[in-house]
């Protein structure tokens, strides 16, 4: 079985995995490459939305990690709707989230939508071994650390007391990093991409022995019966 932890950057995906007491790390262009990468069962945490509204489905399982993340939920943004990820046109694409939603869409949303739909794509169209669960790495963070950080991933502080987080459940993740962190350009992988992606690969690892801790809520599914939830590693509970 491979665990593994995905975070988009923009060379593509980060790609962190463990196996059999080993980590390996990728940059993949495209997300459904990782069918070459992982060529066995395995189950991938990944920083990206799963499952998308409609006019038929509300996707409203951002609210509930909103309240998980208190002060810090601002690092959770809007979903857009299935049309709307579709749409090449971004003023296009708002109206049709609007129509399916009620609401337009930030620039954050736009600029993240072509990745929301490669990860669309590859669940719906392929068969595999992989099973791909939406993740937050700020709640996989919340629950490893006990309480809900307060400094920011894209300042040196907010770096250093991720890693100190990572390192007290595996201190081979400080290595990793700064591996992946010496084979990479910045204008491909920033630092705050490989904490992103070690910290989801590890709470993976973390639930080895049995699923997930998910966050659910009143909708369960999308249209496509693509389900609903948000996974992470609560320590306290094992």
């Amino acid at each position: 079985m491979i665990f593994g932890g995905i975070d988009g950057c923009k060379a593509g995906w980060l790609t962190i995995t463990y196996s059999s007491g080993h980590y390996d790390w990728k940059v993949l262009p495209e997300i459904s490459k990782i069918t070459f990468h992982l060529n066995k069962k395995s189950r991938v945490f990944i920083d990206m939305p799963i499952g998308l509204a409609s006019k038929e489905f509300p996707r409203t399982i951002e609210q509930v990690l909103r309240r998980e993340l208190g002060n810090r939920s601002s690092t959770v943004f809007s979903v857009p709707a299935r049309a709307a990820v579709f749409e090449n046109n971004r003023e296009q694409a708002k109206q049709l989230n609007i129509e399916a939603t009620g609401k337009s869409l930030s620039e954050q949303s736009l600029n993240i939508k072509s990745k929301i739909l490669e990860v669309d794509l590859f669940i719906r169209e392929t068969f595999s071994s992989i099973e791909l669960i939406e993740s937050h790495p700020e709640l996989c963070f919340k629950y490893l650390n006990g309480s809900i950080l307060q400094s920011k991933k894209s300042q040196e502080e907010g770096i250093e007391e991720r890693l100190d987080i990572i390192n007290k459940y595996d201190p081979n993740c400080g290595a990793l990093f700064y591996d992946i962190l010496k084979n990479t350009l910045r204008k491909h992988v920033k630092p705050d991409d490989i904490a992103d992606a070690l910290v989801l690969c590890l709470a993976n690892k973390l639930n080895l022995k049995q699923q997930p801790d998910f966050l659910i809520d009143d909708h369960p599914q999308d249209a496509f019966k693509i389900p609903i939830r948000i996974g992470y590693y609560q320590p306290l509970k094992k």
